[in-house]
């Protein structure tokens, strides 16, 4: 039975020891400098757009209060645009959490913190009134508890084998702003394959290969990797993807790289984007993406676990993100793979994971959406998370908690709303900050 304590003690607001900007700026200093303007540039569109971008200040500032005490695996990161659509094995298009670059061991409730807090942001940010936004954090909690306690329900293995596809999303849907939303976002989706970026992002050669095309400071060619280091990449990546991706990759050979800027928080860290070819010059695109250490060790104070999943000692963070991935998302990519400690052009070694660029992707536009296809995205994020933490054998100390009601929503959503505010002013202090020349803003981009 949970307590009022219990309850109190997950709604205790974070003790501030650092402040969020010199922890910008420590990040900054192990990002590309000429992207870091790039980076403030997006983090400055909005609350919402600054609160994705510091997922390594919410994990201080988590770090300075009671916890409940049950650490598990969890995504590190999962605020609402950090699930979306990709493609299964088998091709169907699935949603589910799809970013696990902090992804480790810590409390449960961070997740969901971190989701419910998001959640506030976007409506805020969406003109809704603060009541509405409160209503549908609070539904967001209770969404969450209720899927956990239906997965307990389950059998191990059933938990394990659950997915959500894309269909059965939309089906289920009303009429409304979020149905067309959604089946905007999935047909767009289902277009999104290598032959579709390689019309993109490429143009044809003389000799009949492609190349990428820079689009500088976004995609260019000069920032990506050494030429003799590559070699060493693709062969600690074939030996880390599965036997079948290994057998299929002896028919491509890369032909071109280039570093390419994606998202908000990951910005000026070192993400390529690589073409390969086979032998009727078919295209693949690969993503290879810088793995830094999880903001839940070097903020959240958690320690790294001496194992990530299956009891295998870490071989680095990029082994950590794919590790997480295939246990968190109920399907994952097949060319997902990790390399470890490959030197850039500065000598320094870093760690990556490798996955398909733009393989059926596709993100819900929360703009686009009113109150209630904001709650219906809410409910089924939070459905997802709750799957995700429900692979844990502790499951049933989870549920403890889930079973808290409506005082535990009360009192998350209450933390979330008090949170939201703190974000909105940390927003303020670094849009002050980028006006007095502190930190160097490029808007636009």
């Amino acid at each position: 039975m949970l307590s009022k304590s219990d309850i109190a003690a997950l709604s205790e607001p974070v003790k501030r020891e650092r402040a969020p900007l010199d922890i910008l700026l420590e990040q900054n200093q192990t990002r590309l400098a000429h992207l870091v303007p790039v980076r403030m540039g997006r983090m400055l569109e909005s609350p919402f757009a600054y609160y994705r971008g510091t997922a390594g200040t919410m994990a201080a500032d988590l770090s300075t209060v009671p916890t409940s005490n049950v650490s598990m695996l969890i995504c590190g990161d999962a605020h609402i645009s950090n699930f979306g659509f990709y493609a299964s094995p088998e091709r169907k298009l699935l949603f589910d959490l799809n970013d696990f670059d902090e992804a480790g061991y810590g409390p449960w409730e961070w997740d969901l913190k971190r989701l419910m807090a998001s959640v506030y942001l976007a409506a805020i940010d969406n003109k809704e009134s603060k009541s509405t936004a409160f209503e549908i954090t609070r539904k967001t909690s209770k969404y969450y508890r209720e899927t956990l306690l239906q997965m307990l329900e389950l059998s191990t293995l059933d938990r394990f084998y659950y997915s959500v596809n894309a269909d059965s999303i939309v089906d289920a849907m009303d009429q409304g702003k979020a149905r067309k939303q959604f089946e905007k976002v999935t047909n767009k989706a289902r277009t999104r394959n290598s032959a579709q970026a390689l019309a993109k992002f490429a143009v044809k050669e003389e000799n009949g290969s492609h190349r990428i095309v820079d689009q500088p400071p976004l995609t260019m060619h000069s920032d990506a990797l050494p030429n003799e280091v590559r070699e060493q990449l693709w062969s600690q990546y074939v030996n880390s993807a599965s036997s079948e991706i290994r057998y299929l990759l002896q028919s491509f050979t890369e032909i071109d790289q280039v570093l390419r800027v994606v998202g908000v928080g990951s910005v000026g860290t070192r993400c390529y984007i690589s073409l390969l070819e086979d032998i009727n010059r078919a295209p693949l695109f690969l993503q290879i993406k810088e793995a830094q250490t999880s903001v839940l060790y070097s903020y959240g104070r958690q320690g790294a676990q001496a194992h990530i999943p299956g009891g295998r000692e870490i071989r680095g963070n990029g082994y950590r993100v794919v590790a997480s991935q295939k246990v968190l998302q109920a399907q994952s990519d097949m060319f997902l793979g990790w390399v470890d400690r490959i030197p850039g052009h500065d000598g320094l070694p870093r760690d990556y994971y490798i996955r398909q660029f733009r393989d059926m992707k596709g993100s819900i536009n929360l703009a686009a959406l009113d109150a209630d296809g904001l709650k219906t995205t809410a409910k089924l994020c939070a459905s997802l998370l709750a799957r995700a933490h429900a692979q844990s054998h502790r499951i049933g100390d989870i549920a403890i908690f889930a079973e808290g009601g409506k005082p535990l929503d009360m009192a998350l959503a209450q933390w979330s709303q008090g949170y939201a505010k703190q974000c909105t002013a940390d927003f303020e202090d670094l849009k002050y900050a980028a006006e007095k020349g502190i930190v160097p803003v490029q808007y636009g981009l």
